[in-house]
């Protein structure tokens, strides 16, 4: 078909973050916290970001010491980040890995060449919310580890006249594969296959449409996108050349518009963090703050030059006038942190009144300068000097820490957390205090330091009958030291709990875990104790065996986060996920493979029950014995014969120590040492600290007449293990 007018297709680069930027210091010295952040787009022209392209999921790090690959973090937390040592290197996270799990990327002893020269697919449409990033331990400002999407986003931008809508689009010559980390250069790997990547798209695209496709950073030739347009009832087909690099997390916008004097399509490619090469050039002064129609909020100020205003940290909503002859429309910008909205009507025609409104900025904000850019209406561009500078002032409160605030009044941990939660710095002139709700415990506790900071530590409540899960919440509330001007800031996390008994200043947890180790709803509870108010030796020695086998929980491999279920397809028991491949409890870090805020006890917390490291507890019912700490401890040893799962399991025992009234009742259901051997009577203790050893109960039964014995002796990995939690230590108990 002949048309007479032709469109124009522009292509423009929106750089999200293209060059490095240092990260922010939020923590320094030895054993800090690196915590991962995604970098942010930054425009200044209207765009968006689609919240599951920010949205951290599966985590991932490891750290190369001499170029050489010495340690694997798996399934990090993203709001706890990871605790590091003096360890000098870099570390390397990867985070939203589709379809692999962390043994397809890291092994101990990789060189850092092989790890940059490993590849990522894309086909199929997979790996597209990827992102990685890497910092330098060696620098001590390190704090904040920037990770970048790991593709480039395409957006479409179609004019709004002529009726123009784009109902399909086609990616030519689209790579399937790339590097999985950032290189010097952009590349795309010798391996990597081509092909046409065509969108889904169910409504033909008018108006500005965010993440129409995402690819793969490639540098190859011939890449174009090929665009069928309506047009006042009419359909042409244009192709246009994309650049032979397309650079990972950044942006490439098509804009799309009709124009009646052009013979040709063209290509431009433009970076909106600079404005490229689109220069107007406005015929008269840049825009000013017209003063008197401004009404100013407290502690604000306008420039001397009248081209821009300074805010406090304070929330504002007010009314700016801006001087100009031509009527203003806001250009939007999605990056800004406030809300920009043109007043109308009949009685402010003339004049350009814009409502502001920006929300308070928390502790530990830094100072932000942005620019309102406005466009004369009836212009399809907008003068690079039309803008009004808009600083908004720091939060002179300084924040350090797990909370973080942004420019919301509410963090929301999402789970149990307890320990130091953040630092405050406070200037003379403010004030902090906690408040609560009327019978709401007080979870957080604010303590002042010898050098005039404030800790805000969270709590524990041993034994809470209300530790179920439900939120608990408090409010950080800093005012001038009159009491005026309150900024009011809200902490929650889910108040979990586990059944515990203090032992010699240890708090021990009751019952031995079972299903995921980090999911509260799978273990006993205070809620939910069998033996509350009771003898657990009492409930072991009198329920049922169903009952029993409840109690005795499931058997773990390190690194392997769901318990191992007991079996019996009539050949004998096993218990269900035994694998021969593993991690090392003595080594792994103790709070992996227990619940948050509870952690795998070591040498010493099991030493305590003991005289030395190869004690024969024998038949005792009951017995004593001095440990190795002089200490007089009292216990008992109960058989009993139990049948699980329909078959006779045989001879199964509970040990109860007593100590200064209190009781700890250890037991277990053995441990499996192949993948068809399985010891009933061995009860492997998960124990930190020591690779190759760890804490056991070798027992027989009384009719054998061999003993029990209590013992830290050699044992490998790949054994399961019976895992009883101890509470990490906590400062604050309410």
């Amino acid at each position: 078909m002949s048309i007479k007018n032709i469109f124009a297709i522009i292509i423009s680069l929106a750089v999200i973050s293209c060059t490095d930027k240092e990260a922010v210091n939020e923590h320094s010295g030895a054993d800090s916290v690196i915590l991962p952040r995604v970098s942010s787009y930054n425009y200044t022209s209207g765009n968006d970001e689609t919240a599951e392209t920010k949205e951290i999921g599966i985590l991932h790090a490891c750290l190369f010491e001499n170029g050489v690959m010495t340690r694997v973090y798996a399934d990090i937390d993203p709001l706890a980040g990871i605790k590091i040592d003096d360890s000098k290197g870099r570390l390397y996270m990867v985070a939203n890995i589709e379809g692999n799990n962390s043994a397809s990327f890291y092994n101990i002893g990789m060189t850092e060449e092989e790890w940059l020269s490993t590849t990522i697919l894309h086909k199929g449409g997979v790996n597209l919310r990827y992102m990685s990033g890497v910092i330098d331990l060696s620098d001590m400002s390190h704090g904040v580890l920037q990770l970048y999407r790991g593709v480039a986003r395409i957006d479409v931008k179609v004019s709004e006249e002529h009726n123009l809508s784009v109902p399909a689009i086609m990616f030519k010559n689209i790579a399937q594969q790339s590097y999985l980390n950032r290189r010097n250069t952009v590349e795309s790997p010798v391996s990597t296959g081509y092909n046409d990547v065509t969108p889904v798209i169910d409504i033909p695209l008018t108006g500005n449409t965010y993440g129409v496709a995402y690819l793969c950073e490639q540098a190859s030739e011939n890449i174009s996108a090929v665009l069928t347009i309506n047009v006042d009832g009419e359909t042409v087909e244009k192709e246009v050349a994309l650049p032979s690099m397309l650079k990972r997390n950044c942006v490439y916008t098509i804009n799309v518009f009709k124009e009646s004097v052009q013979a040709d399509v063209t290509l431009s490619v433009t970076d909106w963090e600079n404005g490229g090469d689109f220069n107007l050039t406005p015929n008269e002064r840049g825009l000013m703050v017209d003063i008197e129609g401004t009404s100013l909020p407290a502690y604000a100020e306008v420039d001397a030059d009248r081209r821009g205003i300074v805010l406090s940290h304070y929330a504002s909503d007010f009314i700016l006038s801006v001087d100009c002859d031509d009527e203003l429309e806001f250009v939007a910008d999605p990056e800004l942190p406030m809300t920009v909205e043109r007043i109308g009507g009949a009685e402010n025609v003339g004049k350009n009144l814009f409502r502001i409104t920006k929300k308070l900025w928390g502790p530990g904000m830094e100072r932000l300068e942005r620019k309102l850019m406005f466009r004369r209406k009836g212009f399809n561009e907008n003068y690079p000097d039309d803008y009004v500078n808009v600083v908004m002032s720091e939060n002179p409160v300084r924040l350090e820490g797990l909370i973080h605030f942004g420019d919301s009044a509410s963090f929301d941990f999402g789970r149990y957390i307890d320990g130091e939660l953040a630092v405050l710095n406070v200037p003379d002139d403010k004030v902090v205090r906690l408040e609560f709700d009327e019978n709401s415990p007080e979870w957080m506790k604010l303590e002042e330091t010898a050098d005039g900071t404030y800790r805000i530590l969270g709590g524990w409540r041993p034994n809470d009958a209300d530790a179920d899960g439900r939120t608990q919440e408090g409010r950080i509330v800093i005012s001038d030291v009159s009491g005026m001007h309150n900024e009011i800031y809200t902490v929650k996390r889910q108040n979990w709990g586990l059944p515990v008994v203090n032992i010699n200043g240890t708090w021990w947890c009751k019952y031995n875990l079972r299903g995921n180790v980090k999911d509260f709803t799978d273990q006993i509870l205070v809620s939910n104790d069998p033996a509350r108010g009771g003898s657990i030796a009492d409930y072991l020695a009198g329920c049922t065996d169903d009952e029993y086998l409840n109690i005795l929980g499931d058997q773990y491999q390190a690194g392997n986060r769901d318990g191992l279920k007991l079996k019996n397809d009539g050949t004998g028991f096993l218990f269900d996920g035994y694998s021969t491949k593993t991690d090392n409890f003595g080594t792994l870090n103790p709070g992996y493979m227990a619940p948050d805020g509870y952690e795998i006890p070591d040498y010493d917390d099991y030493r305590f029950f003991t005289w030395g490291t190869d004690c024969n507890l024998s038949y005792f019912n009951p017995g004593a014995f001095n440990n190795g700490l002089g200490q007089r401890l009292n216990f008992s040893v109960v058989e009993r014969e139990a049948t699980f799962l329909g078959y006779d399991y045989g001879n199964v025992t509970f040990y109860d120590f007593e100590y200064g009234g209190e009781h700890l009742v250890l037991c277990g259901l053995g441990h499996q040492w192949s993948e068809t051997g399985i010891s009933k009577k061995m009860i492997l203790f998960a124990t930190y600290g020591n690779s190759g050893s760890t804490w056991m109960i070798e027992g027989y039964s009384k009719s054998e007449g061999r003993g029990n014995w209590f013992k830290f002796a050699a044992s490998n990995a790949q054994k399961t293990r019976t895992i009883r939690c101890v509470k990490s230590p906590v400062e604050y108990i309410y």
